[in-house]
């Protein structure tokens, strides 16, 4: 075929719009992602068509079918390097994985079906046909993503379906040969003959084909549409609210939301020409729409984030040394004017901030003006929280000693109730008098209530996850989140009466990592889908 044939474009634009519109479905928001997927595929299409005809007419759309996903591969490969999307590169790399499969079968199909149109027959409906199935194709997949969303969405693409498929089988309402079962038990006859050493065979017919695909032409459509419905269930939970993040950027790293629906996103960049860059973000619409308010080249992620009040506190890297930055939703923060060679444990003492460095415990003020001493620690205070009840400062030790963390009195330099963990630990105050302590050993993970004033340890809970993250205050609620496996869908893990009993509550997501509790629901931010989620917690005791 040449590229001064009228065919020739007939199958090269109808091909093209077909094999596109699956990624364009995901990334159709850039123009330059659009140009991108049309153009690679308009060349892998090109390839097939233009290639010598001694191939056949089979290996031509093989080759078209190979082509296709080796652009598929290319335009993920682009879109990292150029940053041509809102994801970034780990997220975006992560669905495209995910898609894979599912791009592999919808291509195949559509090649099948390119396959049986221009090796069977060719007529000057051809085109018609094709541009029938697209629609149809396009109407399935929308019809799927749409389902609970988006009312009018979902009504336009059911409509594309029913008239794609009505338009498709018009196209071949004069066709008649064998059907699908007939054709079935045609080939295992023609197997048996062959089997056998008969060569006087029967061929089949481009009708046999043609009337083939047009009677299994709706259950491949209801396929379709099921495989979307799957496919786009693996990338939504059941949540009560959804939106996407408009103008948000970055590995998003914490995640703060508030009352009257403003809220802060911590976030970190990588540039070409510089290699950390540290945002904040801001938003007054519950997430909706962000507002860029901080950027900071050279430095890096922020580590122990600490919320108190409306305040947002936190350690960045800068070069070799670390800062603290206080954010308030508000449009305001504050740096201290001191610097620390290595990473401050942040932790809050009711209203004031706190942080341990240089061997002792030191308080600030809100803007971080001035830091007074409040103690001094002989033994290295882990990075598993720390808490002031009673004037003592409790806390883990570091990881040194064969028994691994210990329970320490920093203030009273003694050890707590002989208690030790191997495995990972959190701690956080929960009242007056105590303490509420985390650990994870092997598959489970349990939970301490500890009295500060007596030095008892009660357990008040043991469950079946084998990791987890530090434990958070907020509103009352203290949580943490949990997940069985790497890669599996995480647990919300949080107590209502400062540690004593606990709930848990399934987001049906995965790779969380910025999320916050206010007001009985758990927001978070799904990096896959680049969205904001709103679930309310199910009260489940345990």
């Amino acid at each position: 075929m040449r590229w001064t044939d009228k065919k020739f474009w007939i199958y090269e634009i109808a091909t093209t719009l077909c094999l596109s519109a699956f990624s364009l479905m995901f990334y159709s928001d850039n123009a330059f992602c659009i140009i991108l997927i049309l153009l690679s595929n308009a060349l892998a299409v090109a390839i097939g068509l233009l290639w010598p005809k001694n191939i056949g007419v089979l290996y031509t759309w093989l080759l078209i079918w190979g082509a296709a996903v080796g652009a598929y591969f290319v335009d993920v490969t682009l879109m990292v390097i150029f940053n041509m999307t809102i994801h970034e590169p780990y997220p975006l790399i992560v669905v495209q994985i995910y898609l894979l499969p599912s791009f592999i079968l919808v291509s195949g199909v559509l090649c099948f079906a390119g396959w049986i149109i221009m090796s069977k027959t060719y007529k000057r409906t051809a085109f018609k046909t094709i541009c029938a199935a697209l629609l149809s194709i396009m109407g399935a997949i929308g019809v799927a993503a749409n389902i609970s969303k988006n009312v009018l969405l979902f009504v336009i693409f059911s409509g594309f379906a029913i008239v794609g498929c009505v338009l498709f089988h018009k196209s071949l309402k004069d066709v008649q040969g064998k059907s699908p079962v007939n054709l079935w038990k045609f080939r295992k006859t023609k197997y048996e003959a062959w089997r056998d050493g008969n060569t006087n065979q029967v061929l089949l017919s481009s009708n046999d084909y043609l009337y083939g695909l047009k009677q299994i032409f709706p259950f491949m459509m209801g396929g379709l549409f099921i495989l979307s419905c799957a496919l786009f269930g693996l990338f939504s939970s059941d949540q009560s609210n959804e939106w996407k993040t408009k103008g948000l950027v970055g590995d998003v790293s914490d995640l703060y939301i508030y009352d009257d629906g403003r809220g802060i996103v911590i976030s970190s960049l990588r540039y070409m020409d510089h290699p950390d860059t540290a945002t904040v973000y801001l938003t007054e619409n519950g997430g909706r729409k962000w507002d860029l308010f901080i950027e900071l080249p050279g430095y890096g992620k922020a580590f122990n984030t600490v919320r108190i009040n409306d305040d947002v506190y936190c350690a960045i890297q800068h070069h070799s040394a670390y800062e603290i930055e206080m954010i308030n939703h508000e449009g305001s923060n504050w740096w201290s004017d001191y610097k620390f060679a290595k990473l401050p444990i942040l932790f809050a003492d009711n209203d004031s901030l706190c942080f341990a460095a240089n061997g002792s415990f030191y308080r600030t003020d809100r803007r971080l003006d001035k830091a007074d001493s409040i103690g001094c620690y002989s033994l290295r205070p882990a990075n598993r929280g720390l808490a002031v009840v009673q004037n003592h400062i409790f806390g883990f030790t570091s990881y040194h000693s064969p028994s691994g963390y210990r329970l320490y009195d920093f203030t009273a330099d003694s050890y707590i109730a002989d208690f030790s963990c191997k495995g990972d630990v959190s701690l956080i105050k929960s009242s007056d008098n105590t303490c509420v302590i985390l650990t994870q050993t092997g598959l489970e993970v349990e939970s301490y209530l500890l009295d500060c004033s007596t030095g008892t340890m009660t357990k008040t809970g043991q469950f079946d996850f084998g990791m987890m993250k530090a434990l958070r205050s907020e509103g009352g609620v203290i949580y943490s989140l949990v997940t069985k496996r790497p890669n599996t869908d995480r647990y919300m893990l949080y107590s209502l009466d400062a540690g004593k009993t606990w709930n848990t509550h399934s987001i049906n997501e995965s790779n969380i990592q910025a999320y916050c509790i206010r007001n009985g629901y758990l927001y978070f931010y799904n990096q896959f889908m680049h969205t904001i989620c709103r679930q309310k917690l199910e009260i489940k005791n345990l």
